[in-house]
């Protein structure tokens, strides 16, 4: 089962923006931008810094923490599509533990590195079917055990460029063996 999950990745523009209301210097303050965009939240040395609420023109939003005009810390990515992605940013990334809700139904738990899924996660697919293992670059790598919607359950190393040719252990209520 091949599935492609893209993360769209929230830009933040560095454009001029209009006070509209508060202190946009230092302070908590509104700020309106030529594209459309708004920012209300903090504000240290003219820059985003602290917590605040950013939403794009295209109807995206994002709500946390702020570091010197970029999300960085925790946050929520609300994006177009209909994926939500909650947790950890650094300079504009999910970067960290974060939980990521497709719009497809499926669910990822676990670690994220510059906005891919790396590390150690947990897929849980709209159709049931759940991986708990190692990703790295957004594919499914190393170590994992998938267990499909039905209960039947692979467990083995993932190699990312020959997946399809890796051993696979099998086990049921009725089988138990290799499988390639």
């Amino acid at each position: 089962m091949k599935i492609f999950l893209f993360f769209i990745l929230i830009q933040f523009p560095l454009l001029a923006g209009v006070c509209e209301s508060g202190n946009c210097i230092t302070g908590n303050g509104t700020m309106l931008f030529a594209n459309g965009d708004k920012y209300t939240g903090d504000f240290k040395n003219e820059k985003k810094s602290g917590y605040g609420v950013y939403i794009f023109h295209n109807g995206e939003k994002y709500e946390g923490q702020f570091k010197n005009d970029y999300p960085n810390g925790m946050g929520i990515a609300y994006l177009t599509n209909g994926n939500v992605y909650e947790g950890e940013f650094i300079q504009n990334f999910p970067d960290g533990q974060g939980t990521m809700k497709y719009a497809s139904g499926n669910i990822y738990k676990g670690e994220w590195k510059r906005g891919l899924r790396d590390g150690f996660g947990t897929m849980t697919y709209a159709n049931g079917s759940v991986y708990v293992g190692e990703w790295k670059n957004n594919k499914r790598a190393g170590q994992g055990t998938y267990t499909h919607g039905g209960g039947v359950v692979f467990q083995k190393p993932i190699k990312p460029q020959k997946t399809k040719e890796t051993k696979a252990t099998i086990a049921t209520r009725f089988f138990a063996g290799e499988i390639q």
